[in-house]
């Protein structure tokens, strides 16, 4: 009941928007898969192996998921990409520069798999 008169109190003073912010997405098979490709990606990346080509793999990806997002409305997914874009254009950024050590690349794909989980247990756990 607290909650009710909490969730009322705010729509009431602030509009119902704000509500809708709180509110996680729903369910959407389309995501689940994209972020499923994301972390397939993200482990198979080969330190050993030409590194532009593996990279630009993870970068489609991630940009599917984004686009799809911002043009679902699912803001919440959106905000679950963030730290992972900024990971990847540093990696992106490093690579430009020359080569990358395989120390670098290692620290970074152990990142990008945790990131990559991180983003898939709150995807995959909504209903």
């Amino acid at each position: 009941m607290k909650k009710l008169l909490v969730i009322l109190t705010v729509c009431g003073l602030t509009g119902c928007g704000t509500i809708k912010e709180l509110m996680p997405s729903f369910w959407d098979d389309n995501q689940a898969a994209a972020i499923t490709n994301l972390q397939q990606a993200t482990r198979h990346l080969d330190c050993k192996l030409p590194l532009a080509t593996q990279i630009q793999l993870i970068s489609d990806r991630v940009e599917w998921i984004d686009i799809y997002s911002k043009f679902k409305k699912t803001n919440d997914v959106v905000k679950l990409t963030v730290t992972f874009d900024i990971t990847l254009k540093e990696f992106v950024d490093r690579l430009a520069t020359g080569p990358v050590s395989p120390m670098y690349c290692d620290l970074k794909k152990k990142l990008f798999v945790q990131q990559a989980d991180m983003i898939a247990a709150a995807i995959m756990g909504r209903f």
